[in-house]
């Protein structure tokens, strides 16, 4: 239980005042779509610019069949694209400021290399970048005619001229519920090109990848700028109890006590009851590893790969495009009191009282269209991770507190958003740096833990929200946790 004297770190006043409170009393009684199938990772590139050094403007990705770059020109003129030198842009464009997609579908459909080099001439000069794809055709040419005859090979399968072949859009299941065998097309080899959608470019899948412990998961990409570099499945939704008998719930934040949990102490990933707080980081890695092999507590670079792909899609927007207004939080307005489950899993907003554009809403969609749900609200979760020190959690911060992501260092930029100009102002969440005094209750150690709390009033929550001010042993109302699976 949180001492008066001690600062409130990640916790609300709200929540600091109603454990007082409990303690007294108790003293006295005793970008639309366009991810959806997505399956492109991103690798960092080399980036020029012509003579007049243009630095206000540069090639972000490339994404399915769309290129993306970064404007800071109030009136910027497109003139031509050319990607691994073949054009693919017919008109001269004039762009404002901003995030611009650019359809580049000619320049993409034969692709033959995975990092070709992609060159944007403007009326401010050129911009030039070299991009990783993946999940390239490796026949054929865009730029050269095909070879009569010639066979195709993609992922390890040859296909002979005239042949076919089932590709897949997944190699695995792209949740615990439906196997990527439901998502395939036969593609047919033409003169050294096979036909089809490129994005079903998997030869096999296997559907025995899936999790098949503890309820609901989804499927998230692996991304190897962040060191993740295989696919894995989280919790669709936060932990819950499989039996709440002999469980007591938190009178005031309705979460499920683990400290006094008696009985059946199985977990699972499901809509209801509400979740499991009063947890400590420890107890909540060994929770998830004995749901068997490759079960673990979610570490951070996991929890930032999945935040990510949240982020860069236009579904999980208010104002329904990506960097603009913000971000669904989901419940973080203590209206209602306490931690919610979910009753209806087609309402996003149910239980929070709020509809529409709110940033309440507590689903946000991932790349493959599967959706998860809390991940930037309700209770706070655990990470794996943790600091051993101050000097660590202080991240450069000479005194402890919540900071906007953009005043931390870009050293730190494999805890931040994609786009790291964003603010909590665009529903993104802060991060709490701890700089003094050790972590709370004792030690020195200092546990991540991300996501945001339903008492978390104002701008502090969202999927990007960290905080780094208590120790691994904490136990209180508002943390709670999710594992992830890596098959």
């Amino acid at each position: 239980m949180l001492k008066s004297s001690h600062p409130k770190k990640c916790i609300s006043p709200v929540v600091a005042t109603a454990l007082l409170l409990v303690v007294a009393v108790t003293a006295v009684v005793g970008f639309q779509g366009w991810f959806g199938t997505y399956s492109t990772k991103i690798l960092s590139g080399v980036e020029s610019s012509s003579a007049n050094d243009i630095t206000t403007s540069r090639i972000e990705t490339i994404v399915g069949n769309s290129l993306y770059i970064k404007n800071d020109y109030d009136n910027l003129t497109i003139k031509d694209i050319k990607v691994n030198g073949y054009s693919c842009f017919d008109s001269e464009t004039n762009y404002s400021k901003g995030i611009l997609e650019i359809n580049i579908t000619d320049c993409i459909v034969n692709l033959n290399v995975s990092n070709p080099d992609v060159v944007v001439v403007t009326d401010k000069g050129l911009i030039e970048k070299k991009v990783y794809v993946k999940d390239v055709i490796q026949t054929g040419s865009a730029s050269l005619p095909p070879v009569d005859g010639l066979s195709c090979s993609l992922d390890s399968a040859i296909v002979e001229e005239g042949s076919s072949h089932t590709f897949y859009l997944y190699d695995k299941p792209y949740n615990n519920l439906a196997g990527c065998s439901a998502i395939s097309q036969v593609r047919t080899c033409n003169d050294g090109i096979l036909d089809g959608i490129s994005n079903y470019s998997y030869a096999v899948c296997n559907d025995s990848l899936a999790p098949m412990q503890a309820g609901e998961w989804v499927l998230v990409f692996a991304n190897s700028d962040l060191g993740v570099n295989n696919d894995f499945y989280v919790m669709k939704y936060e932990a819950k109890f499989v039996d709440t008998a002999s469980k007591t719930q938190d009178a005031t934040y309705k979460g499920w006590r683990y400290d006094t949990a008696g009985g059946d102490l199985s977990i699972r990933s499901h809509p209801t009851p509400e979740p499991i707080t009063y947890i400590t980081q420890t107890q909540a890695i060994s929770v998830c590893a004995s749901l068997g092999t490759g079960y673990k507590l979610i570490t951070s670079a996991e929890w930032v790969t999945t935040a990510r792909e949240t982020e860069n899609n236009t579904y999980n927007w208010n104002s329904g495009t990506i960097y603009s207004g913000s971000m669904y939080k989901g419940h973080g307005d203590n209206a209602p009191v306490g931690f919610l489950s979910i009753t209806d899993i087609n309402d996003g907003y149910i239980g929070t009282g709020d509809s529409g554009i709110s940033d309440q809403r507590r689903t946000l969609k991932l790349y493959n269209g599967e959706i998860i749900w809390d991940l930037g609200g309700n209770a706070w979760e655990w990470n794996s991770d943790v600091y051993n020190n101050d000097a660590e959690s202080s991240l450069g911060k000479s005194s402890s507190g919540y900071y906007e992501w953009t005043s931390i260092s870009s050293s730190y930029n494999h805890l931040k958003p994609y786009n790291t100009s964003l603010t909590s102002s665009n529903g993104i969440g802060q991060v709490y740096a701890d700089s003094s005094g050790g972590a709370y209750p004792s030690g020195i150690v200092h546990a991540f833990i991300s996501g945001g709390s339903c008492t978390f009033l104002g701008t502090y929550g969202g999927p990007f929200s960290l905080c780094l001010g208590y120790a691994p042993s904490y136990v209180g109302p508002e943390v709670g946790f999710r594992c992830s699976y890596n098959p």
